[in-house]
């Protein structure tokens, strides 16, 4: 407790004179296992500098630190490619008993570096609280339970989830640390979806082995949804259990298990994460959906207005999508900043642009609404993609891949940025380079509704190389889930033109026009392809097949 101090063994005082030197040894010294991953560290203690930046400063840092701390009786601080540790058994942390005065790492500030004053804080507010259990013996829940039906304070009734850490049921102490650090990495991936408050990390751990059942953890947190989980060993890999529940109604929403190897690197975890945060998103989504879908009219404030919305808007009908946009342009009379509101009214024009085959003028006036989305939450990678979007449908493909850049940067878990990179590859006439994130997309949301558009892209891709038969076979998995959807009857057409079949491609044909009677070939007119001659190939594979 108090400033930051290093002493040697001998009560001699070691100087550290680097603030972020200081910070990196405290992060260390405090955290379960000693280490950190070196990710982690670059956010937290050089966040505001690009990533090369963030790590050359830290090499450097440690460079430094080594030549301080480590000596002829031993190393204190070393790392490897992936992490940074400290010794503990070489490290004793200073007393955080009540008798200890003053607050711990007292006036160690780092200018502009938003994420460590978080970590600060909730290190603060962790001890404090561990002081008060150890006082009275057990952890209490507040005298004042949160009514789940009812909006959370601070959150504006938007759902809030909380994580809780993992058990380690591996029979290794020295694996705690893993346990702890997916429940970590994943409460940060989580919060990266923006429109989903998390519950902090210090408040949700007090709760680690206690047996209180989750609705009452909600409660106590504010937190609508729990993930809970176990890690366990099984000869040569970890497994990793993870189950997320709607504690107001008491049902699983989500559970999965997934097996790691042993020999794990961060990159591994990071993608794991990454895919985990996508699943849940959309669960959450739809859970919120049905939810909102049964309120009464009436009763329906901002939040419930945006979740009536989205219900609609993924009931892909005409009338459906009419409610949807009453809905978000009445959210946004109730809370003109709202930025979820702006962003569900952008990604209703979205929709309406691209089924409707809509003019230039209508794809300015969405980038506007993007650009206004991006002003008004400008952490919320969604803006970003809505605006690249209308820059990639009115031609302007590298403006395009900055913004999807931009937003799976924000949220890498966001997976239609993803799907969207793929088809700006596509539309620029390089469709190998369309496959990776489009399958990452799949990967992210399995079974999000727009995976018709995303196996779509996918059959285009094919086709585009000469893979006729992926081709038709993914198209096939996108008809499966859109009948109508004509983009992918265009693309198996044309595929089994290529492969000669020409009597299968006349009854794609009909197959097309009896799904959707108003179809016709100026519809590819409108694909905004960098090179007109694929919509010119796309239409002569139609009339060959007896359309147009």
């Amino acid at each position: 407790m108090g400033p930051f101090r290093l002493s040697a063994g001998d009560g001699g005082r070691i100087e550290v004179a680097s603030k972020r030197g200081q910070a990196l040894i405290a992060t260390l010294a405090v955290s379960r296992g000693g280490d950190r991953t070196r990710s982690w560290l670059q956010e937290r203690l050089w966040g505001s500098r690009q990533q090369p930046q963030a790590q050359a400063s830290l090499r450097r840092e440690l460079s430094n630190l080594r030549r301080i701390v480590n000596g002829p009786h031993g190393t204190l601080i070393d790392a490897d490619h992936n992490r940074v540790w400290i010794e503990l058994d070489r490290v004793e942390v200073a007393d955080l008993s009540p008798r200890a005065s003053g607050e711990f790492l007292e006036g160690l500030d780092i200018q502009g570096e938003e994420a460590f004053e978080d970590w600060l804080r909730e290190q603060r507010r962790a001890i404090e609280a561990r002081l008060e259990r150890d006082a009275i013996g057990q952890v209490r829940l507040p005298e004042t339970i949160i009514d789940l039906s009812k909006p959370v304070p601070g959150f504006a009734g938007r759902p809030a989830i909380a994580v809780l850490p993992l058990n380690n049921l591996t029979g290794d102490d020295a694996l705690a640390y893993l346990a702890d650090g997916i429940s970590e990495e994943l409460s940060e991936g989580l919060a990266r979806l923006k429109w989903l408050p998390v519950i902090a990390r210090s408040a949700s751990f007090l709760y680690r082995g206690r047996e209180i059942e989750l609705r009452q953890i909600g409660a106590a947190l504010g937190a609508r949804y729990i993930v809970e989980g176990s890690l366990r060993r099984s000869r040569d890999i970890l497994r990793l259990g993870l189950q997320m529940a709607d504690v107001e109604t008491g049902l699983s929403v989500w559970s999965h298990t997934i097996d790691i190897p042993l020999a794990f690197t961060q990159a591994m975890l990071d993608e794991l994460i990454r895919e985990i945060v996508g699943v849940m998103d959309m669960r959450i989504d739809a859970a919120e959906k049905t939810r909102a879908s049964s309120r009464a009219p009436d009763r329906m404030d901002v939040d419930d207005l945006i979740w009536r919305g989205r219900w609609h808007l993924h009931r892909f009908t005409r009338e459906d999508s009419e409610l949807a946009e009453s809905c978000f342009r009445e959210a946004l009379a109730l809370a003109p900043n709202s930025a979820e509101a702006l962003i569900q009214l952008t990604f209703f024009h979205a929709r309406s642009i691209w089924a409707e085959r809509k003019e230039e003028g209508r794809m300015r006036e969405l980038r506007a609404l993007a650009q206004r989305a991006m002003v008004a939450d400008g952490e919320d990678g969604r803006g970003f993609m809505y605006a690249g979007m209308a820059e990639l449908w009115m031609r302007q493909t590298q403006k395009a891949l900055a913004l999807f850049d931009k937003a799976v940067e924000l949220n890498p878990s966001l997976s239609l940025a993803h799907a969207q990179i793929g088809s700006a590859h596509i539309l620029r006439d390089a469709p190998a380079a369309a496959e990776a994130p489009l399958r990452l997309a799949l990967r992210l949301g399995p079974n999000d509704e727009h995976n018709f558009y995303v196996l779509g892209e996918l059959a285009v891709a094919h086709y585009m190389m000469g893979q006729w038969d992926r081709a038709i076979d993914h198209a096939d998995q996108s008809l499966l889930r859109r009948t109508a959807y004509w983009y992918a009857h265009t693309t198996k057409i044309n595929a089994l033109i290529e492969k000669g079949e020409i009597e299968e491609a006349q009854f794609a044909a009909r197959h097309l026009m009896q799904a959707k009677p108003d179809f016709s070939p100026r519809f590819v007119d409108w694909l905004p392809f960098s090179d007109p001659r694929w919509n010119d190939r796309l239409k002569s594979g139609l009339r060959r097949a007896g359309i147009g």
